[in-house]
């Protein structure tokens, strides 16, 4: 494996925002599904910078874009921070002080069965060509990361491994990529939350208006007697002329105009940061364990299989709660909580010594 100097590495991109609502913004959440190499330089480069916002944890602040990882990267990540540690000249228990106080509390592991590694790309990643250069062969340690994209796809592999690139599965130039991934992630963020208070203002005042109409409908005299005043005091104050009027509707148009020109320019940098990246897509006939990982590593919370189910309905998906909770009883990716509470993966704080 290949590494950048941490002094090389350029300033971190903040991102736009964090979402309230991750699930109001009705588009698929690139997932980053990060292997050991990541977490080893991010955390040595953190180390050495004397201990800034990381890449990681500012992807999962956005909450577009959670970072997860295959249940064997936490000990390769182990294995090899004395020497990735030695090779950015950090001590040794810095580097892993960072990791276990910023990098893993962003990041959860999530452990797969066998038959989530039978898949085409993942065979992909198993295959061995014997006549291909040693470090461009496929590694049966990268096969997980390659399982756990898929299986929640749609997903970006962070990851400088370049048997991932080879197959055309992953950049290896991994810290631009998480730099678009962030940026992307934040805008996506900023508009779910534009999209949740239009919503709640226009619930408010639809219920505003709602009440307004029962009170003068029941007390039809005050009610004119009070619009009558309101319209005189706008009429003695010049709100009613039409030189006001037209002012108004300018100050509105120009207002949208460049409300509108903001929009256009933030929907041309989504598609150029989406053009950017490097996607596993999801298959056109995933399993109902799949569904129900990929919504639950999106939705940021946990949910009972009858929210599950109706979360799914809402997206086009018909499957029973009972079959979900079948389903998720079976399969290790999968983790219940007091309440009938289900969640994707277990927490990666703590687990790295």
């Amino acid at each position: 494996m290949t590494f950048d100097r941490a002094d090389s590495m350029p300033p971190l991109l903040v991102p736009s925002g964090s979402a309230i609502h991750p699930m109001v913004l009705d588009r698929p959440m690139l997932l980053p599904v990060l292997d050991a190499n990541a977490l080893l330089v991010e955390a040595c480069s953190v180390a050495k910078r004397g201990g800034q916002q990381n890449r990681i944890s500012a992807l999962a602040v956005t909450c577009r874009a959670a970072p997860y990882v295959a249940a064997h990267v936490l000990g390769e990540v182990d294995e090899h921070l004395p020497r990735m540690a030695d090779f950015f000249q950090v001590p040794e228990t810095r580097a892993r002080q960072v990791l276990a106080q910023q990098i893993l509390p962003s990041i959860r592991v999530v452990d797969l069965e066998i038959r989530d590694h039978l898949s085409a790309q993942t065979r992909h990643i198993l295959h061995v060509d014997p006549e291909m250069p040693l470090k461009y062969r496929g590694d049966p340690d990268d096969a997980p990361t390659m399982a756990l994209a898929e299986f929640l796809a749609p997903c970006v592999i962070i990851t400088q491994d370049s048997v991932f690139s080879r197959f055309g599965f992953a950049i290896i130039e991994w810290i631009p990529v998480t730099q678009n991934l962030l940026r992307l992630a934040g805008l996506e963020a900023t508009a779910a939350n534009a999209l949740f208070v239009i919503d709640l203002a226009l619930r408010a005042s639809g219920a505003g208006a709602h009440r307004l109409a029962v009170l003068a409908t029941r007390y039809p005299v005050p009610a004119l007697a009070a619009a009558a005043g309101l319209l005189w005091w706008c009429y003695r104050n010049g709100s009613l002329g039409r030189d006001t009027w037209q002012r108004r509707v300018s100050r509105a148009g120009d207002a949208g105009k460049d409300l509108l020109e903001l929009v256009s320019a933030a929907k041309a940098e989504h598609q150029t940061l989406t053009d950017s990246l490097l996607v596993v897509e999801s298959p056109a006939f995933p399993t109902t364990e799949q569904l129900a990982a990929r919504h639950l590593a999106r939705c940021g919370r946990p949910l009972t299989p009858g929210e599950l189910r109706d979360a799914l309905a809402v997206r086009g998906h018909a499957v029973s709660a009972a079959q979900l909770k079948r389903d998720m009883v079976v399969h290790r990716a999968f983790v219940r909580a007091p309440g009938d509470l289900w969640t994707l993966g277990r927490p990666a704080q703590g687990q790295a010594r």
